[in-house]
């Protein structure tokens, strides 16, 4: 018990220790700091330029036939995200920018961008998200993510226009209907306009024509009710293409993360410097 103790002890004046020397070698650590730094930085560089395209989409968010928002991966960044990702997108993004699918493959990235508004029933307006690709070339990378956002907002929407063929279906027959009315009602206005109608005869035809007034009037509602729907489905339900991609050029390593990672093992070096440099003084 004794043994263990005694280790124990050691360790603690040990690392008391090697944070002393730390301390009182401070120089050494702010050395290796400043020099982890500036390796970082020139690693950064040393990675070469690439051209990196994003395409921002926003995700499309059905509703059911009673206005309740349906959840699923259409409305999902992460559901996104492995749309982009797959094997058949890339090799679909890859054959439109006219290059191979593996110059795809760990270069295509995705990112939640928040608009700042607050949303219950995650509707489109809550976030945004952006499609990013990495290539040599401007055009391929642009033409790549371009793809990509096709391929999103065409293949993340079966329900949506399941929707918009149906909300078609019943406008076309809406409309055909009021032609119709509008002919019919125009024949009973003719009708009553002319002489020689008997009041018995006047009464029935205005009563004809009130009807298909009342019809007409009833459809055209309908016929605005689903107009209405249809432009929900377009501007909300439906994915949409935000911004197209533009390509920009960028560094193939984040300057930022390889100097913190520099600075963070310089730290660590200078350390160990200064506590090597402290046993060897503590020996002599």
């Amino acid at each position: 018990m004794s043994a263990v103790t005694d280790a124990g002890v050691e360790r603690e004046i040990d690392l008391g220790r090697w944070k002393q020397a730390a301390v009182e070698r401070w120089w050494l650590v702010a050395a290796g700091l400043v020099v982890g730094a500036i390796i970082g930085g020139l690693y950064s560089l040393s990675g070469g330029s690439v051209w990196e395209a994003s395409v921002l989409i926003a995700p499309g968010q059905p509703f059911s036939p009673q206005g309740s928002p349906v959840l699923s991966y259409t409305s999902s960044p992460r559901g996104i995200e492995q749309v982009v990702t797959s094997e058949d997108a890339l090799k679909r993004a890859a054959k439109a920018a006219g290059i191979g699918v593996g110059s795809l493959r760990g270069h295509v990235s995705t990112t939640t961008v928040s608009t700042g508004a607050s949303s219950s029933t995650a509707s489109r307006g809550a976030t945004l998200i952006r499609i990013t690709v990495q290539l040599h070339k401007p055009k391929h990378a642009e033409d790549a993510a371009n793809a990509l956002g096709v391929i999103v907002r065409n293949d993340t929407s079966p329900y949506v226009k399941q929707s918009l063929a149906a909300y078609a279906t019943q406008i076309a027959s809406f409309e055909a209907q009021l032609g119709q009315l509008q002919k019919r009602i125009n024949v009973l206005n003719g009708t009553l306009s002319r002489s020689g109608l008997s009041d018995i005869e006047k009464l029935i035809v205005a009563g004809q024509a009130d009807n298909a007034q009342t019809r007409f009037g009833t459809i055209s509602d309908n016929l605005s009710l689903v107009r209405q729907q249809q432009t929900l489905a377009k501007s909300v339900e439906l994915a949409t293409i935000i911004e197209p991609a533009a390509a920009v050029k960028t560094t193939a390593r984040s300057r930022r993360n390889s100097i913190l990672v520099g600075a963070l093992i310089g730290i660590i070096a200078g350390a160990i410097v200064a506590i090597v440099a402290d046993i060897r003084a503590r020996r002599t």
